[in-house]
C-alpha cells in the first residue's frame, strides 16, 4: 500500500511545448486512476532545471549553460568548469 501525503507530487512529465496540450490531456485522464482529488500544475521552469523559461533562454543564448543529463550546469567562467 502506497502512502501519499497531501500536496505530494504523484507524477511529473517533461515534453516539448508543441506537445503541451496532449500531455495535459493525458494527465487529466490519469487523474481518474487515483482516488481523491488531483491537480495538474504546469511548472514555470524549463524542463527539470532550476531556471525559468525566460532566464534559461537568456543564459543559453549567452553560452552560459552546459548540458548535464536531464539538467544543466551554469558556467560562470571561473574555475576549471569553463569550456
Amino acid at each position: 500500500v502506497a502512502r501519499v501525503k497531501i500536496g505530494q507530487v504523484l507524477m511529473s512529465i517533461r515534453t516539448k511545448d508543441t506537445h503541451r496540450a496532449a500531455a495535459i490531456e493525458s494527465l487529466r485522464r490519469a487523474k481518474f486512476k487515483f482516488p481523491g482529488r488531483q491537480k495538474i500544475i504546469e511548472s514555470k521552469k524549463w524542463g527539470f532545471t532550476k531556471y525559468t523559461r525566460a532566464r534559461y533562454l537568456e543564459l543559453q543564448e549567452a553560452g552560459r549553460l552546459r548540458p548535464d543529463g536531464a539538467t544543466v550546469q551554469y558556467d560562470n567562467h571561473h574555475g576549471p568548469l569553463g569550456f
